[in-house]
């Protein structure tokens, strides 16, 4: 009996010490819109949140936010279910650029599908997403969509 409380404890353990290496989550700090070559502050309703998965392809992330996500695609879709608007996912990346800047920022620059699903629910588009990244934690995006030069998001980000 006494073996089967160790292993127990070990798994816990185990599972617990693997459970916090599965990704992070980032809230914007602050966020600017650039229309007309004009950058610009903005401040949406809630919290934007961006998630990373450790097992997931490099560059895919979750994003939370519903004011942001229904302005971002220009509330195309007719989803049956308006919550369907709080989250996406960015995934499918190919990265198509890296940069190094004279600060150390590596700006990593993704093509992918943003995708919004929720039951029947379902729409995509194309977007570019950067990200930017110093000694290995992400401090920043920048968002916009591939066939629309109209609007370009960045985001300066902060550990939950």
């Amino acid at each position: 009996m006494r073996n089967f409380y160790a292993l127990f404890l070990l798994l816990f353990f185990v599972s617990v010490s693997h459970a916090q290496q599965t990704g992070e989550t980032l809230i914007v700090d602050k966020a600017w819109v650039n229309e007309a070559e004009e950058w610009s502050d903005f401040q949406y309703t809630g919290q934007i949140v961006f998630s990373t998965n450790i097992s997931a392809e490099e560059g895919s992330l979750r994003i939370g936010n519903y004011d942001f996500l229904f302005d971002f695609s220009d509330g195309k879709a007719k989803f049956a279910n308006k919550a369907t608007y709080s989250s996406a996912e960015f995934s499918h990346p190919r990265k198509i650029k890296e940069l190094t800047d004279k600060q150390g920022v590596v700006n990593s620059t993704y093509e992918g599908t943003l995708i919004f699903q929720s039951d029947k629910d379902y729409y995509s588009v194309i977007a570019l997403v950067t990200l930017l990244e110093k000694g290995g934690n992400t401090i920043g995006v920048k968002m916009r969509l591939k066939d629309s030069n109209r609007k370009e998001y960045a985001f300066s980000l902060k550990q939950s």
